[in-house]
């Protein structure tokens, strides 16, 4: 099953790290991967533009050039990732903080492994925006 994974970044230079990022989206062949920049002042869309080039998966970046709020950028991710894909559901993570790397691989881990307990998950968690888009923290919850 495929999966979207939705992350809003607005000046995050500081907390991303590029080789994480491109580590844990090199395991993880099951995600349609999209990272909106969401007008960065400092050099977070470069950040992101070089994950998206060496990581081995698919990643798409949206640079959303005026600030109009997180859900603005949540919305144009979504827009993007179902009209390039056609994904049964799309985890959404609204503003990325340092903490945040460790909730992805887990819920990275689960998505791999497959055993029917992310679709039992997604039925358990609260949508967010539109009817197949849920918060990834939320997924989380649920999951432990």
């Amino acid at each position: 099953m495929k999966i979207g994974i939705l992350i809003i970044f607005r000046n995050d230079e500081n907390i991303i790290d590029v080789q994480k990022f491109i580590e844990l989206f090199s395991q993880n062949v099951k995600l349609n991967v999209c990272l909106v920049n969401n007008e960065s002042t400092d050099n977070t869309f470069a950040l992101l533009k070089e994950i998206q080039e060496e990581a081995e998966l698919s990643i798409s970046v949206i640079d959303v050039k005026k600030n109009r709020g997180h859900d603005a950028a949540v919305k144009a991710g979504i827009r993007y990732l179902n009209s390039a894909h056609d994904l049964p559901f799309i985890l959404c993570l609204k503003t990325y903080v340092s903490e945040d790397f460790l909730t992805l691989e887990k819920v990275f881990a689960s998505i791999q492994q497959e055993k029917g307990i992310v679709t039992g998950l997604f039925q358990k968690t609260k949508r967010i925006v539109q009817k197949n888009v849920f918060s990834l923290r939320g997924v989380l919850e649920f999951q432990t």
